[in-house]
């Protein structure tokens, strides 16, 4: 089946105007039929072989966006078909002929990360390696995005990916990719001065300059006598200041030209005021509405006219904000623009759930509106869900909106789906003992994965044993949870013993915590009877 369909779409138009056909061999691999001998897709002869020999060409001859948007729109149904290793494919090899895309990137991310969960200990075949394969620079970035894709945890992938995405010049994939990167290597086991080295060329090279200066920063902190490194990203952070605040541009387009137009700075002020009266807001809505009428198919324009209609906050002006969004996501496929749509959306099904909400404390009693109250909730969630979703399908280097979805799954009880973004988002090491500490009671919450849960647990824990924060008592007291648990299943005394010292020294610092008394009755039971 898929056999055919690979048949029925791969027919080209080549450069000589004459029509040719794809077909898969044996093993899958596409086959050119009708110039001269059969080759790979992606190879070709030379045009002078007779004297030179066979020449392997798998650069692209050309920048061709067109060329790419034909595998990007393949690799879309190919995904949705289930046939991931497939769409990755097709998705790098849109990459070679348009390595700017960076939507087209995300998605081969998205396809590289469900292909990896269901295949865990397996990697692409040799056959998706070859036929992906491309000299240069665009070669070396397709190359380092595929092992990123498979193993987006690897501190060595990750700096590489970014590295090589700075080299073409590709400053949103080198910001998104090197920051993942960056967290990697600063929650890395051993972490390197060099690792962080890297990192600072690559943000420096695209003028990511804030960035590069958090990389230095952390460069510093393994080598305080280098002395030229201090120099350097004393540098970077100035040229972060220089650049945010249009301090650098020339007399045409900086800061001059910025405090020059007194009626523009009048505008700004008005923009920027945090306490905005209504006739402020009036006023800019129908600045930025004639704005907007001038030049429609100007995207600052048209998200600057629905900013203000957001902060004017009347219904209809959030419908038109959501309409405006809505347009610029069908005509550009940023993703931005969809997420910023959904905001409203989510913002609208919030105000409604917390309307039924004062309701039904005000009548506690009337069944109509606690059953109205009921269905809010449920859209609000089913809608916020879907838009973390969407979130995460398309900056899935975020590890923030992982650890956020994957928060989602585990209140609904999906535990298996929440484990899955819990893994992922780990590697931050701002969310780590959060995530931990909920990824472990999603183990205790499937059953039968006590083991996981307690080591888990213990992770999140590290050496803080005697942690008296929130969380460090919800660790302890999870922990205590998976091993009573694991004592009673398995007749185990040495956990029931740990348990035991846990609930102790919980009751210690705070008797009155949760159940920690009754539990601790339990435990002492359990012990008893386990030595009988």
């Amino acid at each position: 089946m898929l056999m055919e369909t690979r048949f029925a779409w791969l027919c080209d138009q080549t450069r000589s105007g004459r029509l040719h056909w794809w077909t898969p061999d044996h093993t899958g691999n596409l086959l050119l039929e009708g110039d001269g001998p059969v080759a790979l897709f992606g190879k070709k002869k030379s045009d002078d072989s007779a004297d030179q020999g066979t020449e392997d060409v798998t650069v692209p001859s050309v920048f061709s966006p067109k060329k790419a948007v034909a595998f990007f729109d393949r690799a879309e149904t190919v995904h949705d078909s289930g046939n991931y290793e497939f769409a990755m494919q097709m998705w790098l090899s849109g990459l070679r002929f348009d390595p700017t895309n960076l939507d087209a990137m995300k998605k081969f991310l998205r396809s590289a990360e469900v292909f990896s969960v269901e295949n865990p200990k397996k990697g692409v075949s040799k056959e998706t390696k070859n036929l992906i394969q491309t000299k240069g620079d665009v070669g070396k970035f397709i190359s380092a995005l595929l092992d990123f894709g498979l193993k987006p945890i690897d501190t060595s992938n990750a700096i590489r990916v970014t590295e090589t995405a700075a080299k073409l010049g590709l400053k949103e994939q080198t910001q998104m990719l090197g920051d993942h990167a960056l967290k990697l290597a600063q929650n890395d086991k051993k972490p390197r001065k060099d690792m962080f080295i890297k990192l600072l060329d690559a943000f420096e090279e695209v003028g990511a300059f804030k960035l590069a200066a958090v990389a230095g920063e952390n460069a510093m902190q393994m080598d305080r006598a280098d002395g030229p490194l201090q120099v350097r990203v004393r540098n970077m952070l100035a040229q972060s200041t220089m650049s945010s605040g249009g301090y650098d541009n020339d007399e045409a387009g900086g800061f001059k030209k910025n405090i020059r137009d007194v009626e523009k700075q009048l505008e700004l002020s008005q923009a920027d005021s945090a306490s905005k009266t209504q006739s402020t807001k009036d006023q800019i809505v129908a600045r930025t509405a004639k704005e907007y009428e001038q030049r429609p198919d100007d995207l600052a324009t048209l998200q600057k006219y629905a900013q203000a209609l957001e902060e004017r906050g009347k219904n209809s002006d959030e419908l038109k904000a959501m309409t405006l969004y809505s347009k610029a996501y069908k005509e550009t496929n940023q993703p931005r623009y969809r997420m910023k749509a959904g905001e409203i959306q989510l913002r609208k099904s919030r105000r409604q759930l917390e309307k039924y909400r004062e309701a039904a404390a005000a009548s506690p009693d009337d069944l109509a509106i606690a059953e109205k109250l009921d269905a809010a909730g449920k859209a609000y969630k089913k809608l916020q869900l879907s838009e973390l979703e969407f979130q995460v399908e398309n900056y899935p280097t975020d590890l923030g909106l992982k650890y956020k979805l994957g928060k989602i799954y585990f209140e609904d009880e999906l535990f298996k789906e929440a484990i899955e973004q819990f893994q992922i988002a780990q590697t931050d090491p701002k969310l780590r003992r959060d995530v931990l500490n909920l990824m472990a009671q999603s183990f205790v919450k499937l059953g039968g994965w006590e083991d996981a849960a307690i080591q888990t647990f213990e992770q999140a824990m590290g050496d803080k044993t005697d942690d008296s924060s929130d969380l460090g008592m919800e660790l302890r007291y999870g922990l205590m949870d998976a091993l009573q648990i694991k004592a009673a299943k398995d007749h185990d005394l040495a956990s029931a013993q740990r348990a035991d010292k846990l609930a102790a020294g919980i009751a210690i610092q705070n008797f009155s915590y949760r159940d920690v008394s009754d539990r601790r009755e339990q435990i002492k039971k359990l012990i008893g009877e386990l030595k009988g």
